[in-house]
């Protein structure tokens, strides 16, 4: 066990507020801010870490448990998979969520032989449509023999009568995150539940939790635009590299989700290895000392999780891809850059502010307020995810009648002038100031210190990176911006995607 004593170092305004400078555009003055994060970082001989942070005020705390698995871990086959654990890491385990365990398992033991080789029939076309109808029917039969002994949302239940808030997990591109607030006296039921998801999940409802999730999947993006034309952006930006696929995964991948490819994942990924745990709040650190060796540290090690070895081709042209869609149009432009540790990636975040962060930023007073040729603008600059390297991305929603060419010519304009201009010293200290101030707003609160500690550990294998982030952040000057600007936001290495209407005459043929 190691203690730390974290400084960050932030950038604030003094006197004149975030969006001030002087009269002639010289630099604002700086008064430096000191946060303290007073923690311990505990090393489990099973590969797994926690962090703890105690802090003063209410006996509650922030409980995150996150894992070093998404989108990105896919293959084509099992697109959808790393999601669809999440949704299975809710159902239960042996000893929650059952009302018998010893007379269920075997029935969720044949559950799944015969749903399984129903899935892999009809995924691959074989089998006789009577061998699949009996099949189906011996399925519907013991997923109604099993629910006799299913308890029902077992674990938000228990997690309501301890008191719970903010309980929900996500899965993104990079990471999967279970997170709650608690009273602090139901620390030991957090150590439990989120302990035996680890060491011992059942994949109940496996069958029909697999057909909501091809509900979801045409909510979120067969009928939805930004869905859509997301979906196609990063599937023309990236060629090669696995963040081209859906972290909701492919319609047909998500019908061909197997029991046993889920258990697979579980054991490949949900290692204690593969995890990082946080807990911040005002709780006994002693006393989760005790709980986290006691719930985490028995639970087995098993293995390594596979990297992403594929890496994704330098860009060399311009690429563009219409999407056709009943919607009003809108646009997403992205340019391939690094991703941390890389400076320029903390260059371009600098850039991403000065460009589209608020009212003030270039590209709204250019798009919006003065050649009125967009009704909203927004940057990211890290986009699909950020284990790898990823994109800078601009969104634009155009306004009526105006056109791809106006809104480009614009953009274009915005991005030559940064790189040719001087860049005014208040401008830059506005953009830097911005982003220390969102990551001091983020540690205000529990649950979103606990996320931010636990995520930045996941990504960048230690959680004190963070700080080196922000003190990399104050040294970006003038001149990295140019360069950065010139370096990445070329057209060669630009992809466009456009949500256009389609035809009268097609509109019917639009799935």
């Amino acid at each position: 066990m190691k203690r730390t004593a974290v400084w960050v170092l932030a950038a604030l305004v003094a006197g004149a507020g975030l969006g001030s400078g002087g009269a002639r555009g010289e630099a604002p003055r700086r008064q430096r801010i000191t946060v303290q994060i007073d923690g311990e970082t505990l090393h489990l001989p099973n590969g797994m870490t926690f962090v703890l942070v105690k802090r003063p005020g209410a006996p509650t705390f922030a409980g995150y448990v996150g894992f070093r698995v998404g989108g990105v871990d896919s293959v084509p086959g099992d697109t959808g998979l790393a999601h669809m654990f999440e949704h299975m890491a809710f159902k239960g385990t042996r000893h929650i969520g059952t009302t018998d365990w010893a007379r269920e398992r075997p029935i969720l033991e044949e559950l799944q032989r015969v749903g399984d080789r129903l899935t892999r029939l009809q995924a691959e076309g074989k089998g006789t449509p009577q061998e699949r109808a009996a099949l189906a029917r011996r399925r519907d039969e013991l997923s109604a023999q099993e629910h006799q002994y299913i308890r029902k949302d077992a674990i938000d239940a228990w997690y309501t009568q301890a008191g719970e808030r903010s309980m929900n997990a996500s899965t993104g591109d990079d990471l999967t995150q279970y997170f709650v607030q608690l009273p602090a006296n139901a620390l030991e039921l957090w150590a439990l539940i989120e302990s035996q998801r680890i060491r011992e999940p059942v994949l109940r409802e496996f069958y029909s939790e697999r057909d909501v999730i091809a509900q979801e999947r045409l909510m979120r993006t067969d009928n939805d635009p930004m869905g859509r034309l997301y979906e196609h952006f990063l599937a023309t930006a990236f060629m090669a590299h696995p963040y081209r696929l859906p972290v909701i995964g492919w319609p047909s991948d998500i019908r061909a989700l197997t029991m046993q490819g889920a258990e697979a994942f579980h054991h490949r990924y949900y290692s204690p290895s593969n995890a990082v745990g946080v807990l911040v709040g005002n709780f006994d650190v002693a006393q989760a000392k005790q709980l986290v060796l006691r719930y985490f540290g028995t639970i087995p090690r098993r293995g390594e999780a596979p990297p992403v070895v594929t890496r994704e081709p330098r860009q060399e042209e311009e690429r563009h891809v219409e999407v056709p869609f009943p919607a009003n149009p809108q646009i997403l432009m992205g340019w391939h850059k690094p991703t941390w540790p890389n400076v320029d990636d903390t260059r371009l975040d600098v850039v991403a502010s000065i460009l589209g962060d608020g009212l003030t930023a270039r590209l709204y007073r250019r798009l919006v307020e003065r050649d009125r040729v967009a009704l909203a603008v927004d940057i990211d600059n890290g986009d699909p995810g950020v284990r790898y390297d990823n994109l800078f991305v601009v969104r634009v929603v155009p306004a009526p009648g105006a056109g791809l060419a106006r809104v480009n010519a614009a953009i274009d304009d915005e991005i030559a002038r940064l790189a040719r201009e001087p860049l005014p010293a208040a401008e830059l200290e506005k953009a830097k100031t911005r982003i220390l101030a969102s990551y001091l707003r983020r540690l205000d609160s529990n649950l979103s210190t606990a996320t931010l500690l636990g995520s930045t550990a996941l990504l960048t294998g230690d959680w004190r990176n963070l700080y080196k982030y922000l003190s990399d952040l104050q040294g970006v000057t003038a001149a990295d911006v140019r360069t950065v600007t010139t370096s990445y936001l070329r057209r060669t290495n630009r992809t466009t995607a456009v949500l256009v209407r389609p035809a009268p005459s097609a509109v019917g043929s639009v799935p």
